[in-house]
């Protein structure tokens, strides 16, 4: 299942992402406002719990929560972590695992140096996978083999991207039929570089090195 954020102001934060002149602060910023959109869609769906509190009234108040310290961040090296931040801010008691891929540019294959995600021993009830960009799929695809291989079964599961494209899409589904995922934007294709189009560029090189 894919699932589109529909807010008027996701236009804003796309459109200074992909804007060329947008610089590294501006990037930032938008990414990570665009993150918080992104986030309230990827949690809509999360468990909730009831509790009661007492308000300076003195009065009691029935309340509902969520324990966002069973949710589990997995930011794909380098640009997830451009999202972290975001999510965190309403998910302050999340913990993190990082998992660490580059594009092999001659292949286009996803090479991984970097995992942390810990073994699913019952203490999270949701995985989030976070990538900006879901071009070929490949990455992505990478991730989520890394995290049900730890014991997470793919209904615990949902991918989050910025941008995303057909192909990309269809390779998660394809494999991951079980894993929702939520995007802000689809795009229309990807280039010879597979690089989406028309995109924002390299969302690592715009976040850290730029």
């Amino acid at each position: 299942m894919v699932r589109i954020v529909e807010h008027p102001l996701a236009g804003n934060f796309l459109r200074d992402l992909r804007n060329k002149d947008t610089q590294i602060e501006g990037f930032r910023k938008a990414m990570g406002k665009l993150g918080l959109l992104l986030a309230m869609e990827a949690t809509k769906d999360l468990k909730t719990m009831e509790g009661t509190v007492v308000t300076p009234l003195e009065v009691e108040a029935r309340c509902t929560y969520t324990q966002d310290g069973r949710v589990l961040l997995v930011p794909i090296l380098r640009a997830g972590m451009g999202l972290v931040e975001s999510f965190l801010e309403l998910l302050p008691s999340a913990r993190v695992a990082h998992v660490g891929m580059y594009r092999d540019h001659e292949t286009l294959e996803a090479r991984t140096y970097l995992d942390t995600v810990p073994s699913n021993t019952g203490g999270f009830d949701r995985v989030l996978v976070l990538d900006p960009m879901l071009a070929t799929g490949n990455s992505s695809v990478k991730a989520l083999e890394f995290v049900i291989a730890k014991g997470y079964s793919p209904q615990q599961i949902t991918l989050v991207c910025a941008f995303s494209v057909r192909q990309g899409l269809d390779q998660v589904n394809k494999k991951f039929p079980d894993v929702s995922i939520v995007t802000a934007v689809i795009d229309p294709g990807l280039n010879e570089k597979s690089y989406i189009v028309p995109g924002l560029g390299d969302a690592g090189d715009r976040l850290y090195l730029i």
